[in-house]
């Protein structure tokens, strides 16, 4: 099923149909929204608009809010109602995109789960160019990224973290986005994203709010994690943990403010940060 509510300026290349995920008609609202501008399966898939930690819908650890915008996509491996039994073995949102050699894909994902290893639920990101058919994983994380949701382990990321993809060559693409159950099919899994946007005069890094230029507001969020060291274990609980994956709530360590990735957010990435200064133009 897609919902069309939004056209392109362009009809030959444009950035992703609602890709931050919001309601065009609020008087449309209902119990289960599904994301206007994307196919969808039959399972759960909704935007919504903020998580509440271990509430009867949201039995993770973390809460979660919207990144940009007053939505976000959740998609679950349980059935349509996030309480369900997990009775579906997976969802998945997808639709096609045109680019160009150069346009940067970017945006933010989070994933948690009520499972544990040695059944490594995953959400992904997933590019396929029409004209090869062969998927491209931009995004890959698991159970085993997270750990298992039990009392020493939180079973998920503790919040956003972005990733970007530059393309290499002008054509038109399936973007998907996909969670699904490993072999079972009892303890849901959560895989999240919001923000996807394509920069079509992307700065070449330190565009940490995904929003295709460096400014003021990637310094907030550097100057927020001022002398946090996103690589102290005590940060991330677990010095085997990757912290890339999982880090303070209270930083935006997964933003990647650690631009040189030393540790310490310090004016070594301000200075980082300066080299790009107002580089891209604000889509």
């Amino acid at each position: 099923m897609l919902i069309v509510s939004s056209f392109c300026i362009s009809s030959a290349y444009c950035d992703p149909n609602n890709g931050r995920f919001e309601v065009y008609d609020y008087n449309e609202i209902l119990d289960i929204n599904h994301p206007a501008d994307w196919y969808h399966d039959a399972n759960y898939t909704e935007i919504v608009r903020f998580l509440s930690p271990r509430s009867p819908q949201w039995k993770l650890k973390t809460d979660l809010q919207p990144f940009d915008g007053d939505y976000f996509l959740l998609l679950s491996t349980g059935a349509e109602d996030i309480r369900g039994l997990g009775e579906h073995r997976g969802s998945k949102v997808w639709q096609t995109i045109n680019v160009e050699a150069g346009d940067k894909l970017t945006g933010v994902y989070f994933f948690g789960t009520l499972d544990w290893n040695p059944y490594p639920d995953w959400g992904k990101i997933t590019l396929i160019p029409l004209e090869t058919g062969e998927p491209m994983e931009l995004v890959y994380v698991d159970v085993l990224d997270v750990g298992s949701y039990n009392s020493s382990e939180t079973g998920s990321m503790s919040g956003w973290k972005r990733f970007e993809y530059t393309f290499e060559i002008t054509g038109t693409y399936e973007l998907i986005v996909s969670v699904a159950d490993f072999d079972d099919a009892a303890y849901d899994s959560f895989f999240a994203v919001d923000g996807l946007i394509i920069c079509h005069n992307p700065p070449l890094k330190n565009d940490l709010n995904c929003d295709c230029t460096v400014n003021f507001d990637d310094f907030a969020l550097l100057a927020n994690d001022w002398m946090c060291n996103c690589k102290d274990p005590v940060i991330h609980n677990d010095p085997q943990s990757d912290p890339n994956l999982y880090n303070d709530p209270n930083s935006n360590c997964l933003l990647g403010t650690d631009i040189n990735e030393d540790g310490p957010v310090d004016f070594a990435d301000v200075n980082s940060l300066a080299e790009y200064w107002l580089e891209g133009i604000e889509e």
